[in-house]
């Protein structure tokens, strides 16, 4: 160092300067953090809450995002089959093949993971109670019970659903209350020319036209009318609302030749919008406050730069240029970022367990998935809050800031 920069302290124009970027100041600059952190601890936990309490809603509503539109599709399927699958007008037959319709939850799991299918054959028939002679004209439905029962989860049941192995019916209310018929009587199911005596395994209340059928196995009723391995309709619930079951009946028409798929729009159409209002309402909310938030912390890192800005000059002095300091708040707010995310992912599963025992009774765990997305929300807080702090401290002059000013 010359002798002009001896008397001063500090180096002369196009001497040599000191850069805080070389690895014998990393430890140097890391005391200096430490330090800043230190001494002003009380506005450092002031920007850390505000940084957790926007990482806790993040964290919240991702993991209700992740697993409440599951529970929310589940709870949605109450309303019933929201697609009908049938032999298209234009076809050779009027029935579809029983095997192409169970394949269609395999056609469609590249685009909805979930999929119930339950076919159904239909035909007249005479039911009766063995108790009376009278018979009374009814819709007969043969049907798979089992993808049935997933499919309708709203029907009220009097007694059980038959197993796929015994001879059993399910006969709707009002069929029932004209029949004088309970459950565990025996009912006369004529089809044809054939006579079937079945166990009544329950009574069906649907408030539809199930209320006036009988429903039979699926393979009896297509041995009686001789039509094995065919059914009239596949009734389908797709999860996803409008939009998806519009997806699903594209995909269905064009993997299948001769088939028609309708999608039951008063049934999807309320499913989408729900779901629609559940995502946007969870992300108004979560913008609103993440920029309340920001806001906070930038009045905070502004706070600080203010009381900060001898030292920046002394740094300045020494040679520390717009990258150093630069360097220096990026590193602080990092570090703000990431303890404040680690915080924020711990309160935001535990309020969206506590929300999923609310609503559903049933924990919403929280997905791994969530971690590096709060943590880059958690960043993008932060980096962002920093700009116009970051322009202050920037503009502060040396000279000035030492002597106060």
């Amino acid at each position: 160092m010359d002798r002009g920069a001896q008397v001063t302290g500090f180096p002369r124009r196009g001497t040599r300067r000191w850069r805080f970027g070389r690895p014998g100041h990393v430890a140097m600059s890391s005391r200096l953090l430490l330090r800043s952190l230190r001494l002003r601890s009380s506005s450092f936990l002031l920007a850390l809450l505000a940084v957790t309490v926007g990482a806790t809603v993040s964290a919240t509503m991702l993991d209700l995002k992740a697993d409440l539109r599951e529970k929310m599709s589940r709870e949605l399927r109450r309303y019933g089959p929201n697609l009908l699958v049938t032999a298209s007008p234009g076809s050779d037959s009027r029935t579809l093949d029983e095997g192409k319709a169970r394949r269609i939850p395999a056609l469609l799991a590249s685009q909805v993971p979930d999929v119930i299918v339950s076919p159904i054959l239909l035909s007249g028939g005479m039911a009766a109670g063995s108790a009376r002679a009278a018979a009374a004209e009814t819709g007969v439905a043969g049907v798979d019970f089992e993808t049935l029962a997933r499919l309708n989860p709203s029907w009220r049941l009097e007694g059980s659903w038959p197993r796929s192995s015994e001879d059993a019916c399910l006969v709707g209310s009002s069929l029932a209350q004209v029949l004088a018929l309970h459950a565990g009587d025996d009912a006369i199911v004529t089809i044809g020319a054939a006579r079937e005596h079945l166990r009544v395994a329950g009574i069906l209340s649907t408030g539809e036209s199930e209320d006036d059928e009988i429903l039979v196995p699926l393979p009896l009723l297509q041995e009686r009318l001789g039509l094995p391995g065919r059914v009239s309709v596949a009734v389908l619930s797709v999860d996803g609302g409008a939009a998806s079951v519009a997806r699903a009946a594209t995909r269905i028409q064009d993997a299948i030749p001769g088939v028609s798929a309708r999608p039951l729009w008063q049934v999807a159409a309320p499913q989408g919008a729900l779901l629609g209002t559940l995502d946007t309402l969870m992300l108004f909310l979560t913008v609103v406050v993440l920029v309340l938030c920001g806001l906070s912390v930038m009045t905070t890192l502004l706070s600080i730069v203010l009381e900060r800005q001898e030292e920046i000059g002394l740094m300045r002095s020494l040679g520390a240029g717009d990258g150093e300091i630069l360097t220096m708040f990026l590193a602080e707010v990092s570090l703000l970022a990431i303890l404040g995310s680690a915080a924020g992912l711990a309160l935001g599963a535990g309020a969206a367990r506590l929300v999923g025992y609310r609503l559903f009774g049933a924990a919403i765990e929280p997905r791994a998935v969530v971690i590096p997305l709060v943590l880059a929300v958690s960043l993008l807080l932060c980096w962002s809050a920093v700009i116009v702090p970051l322009r202050r401290a920037l503009a502060i002059q040396p000279a000035a800031a030492l002597r106060g000013e």
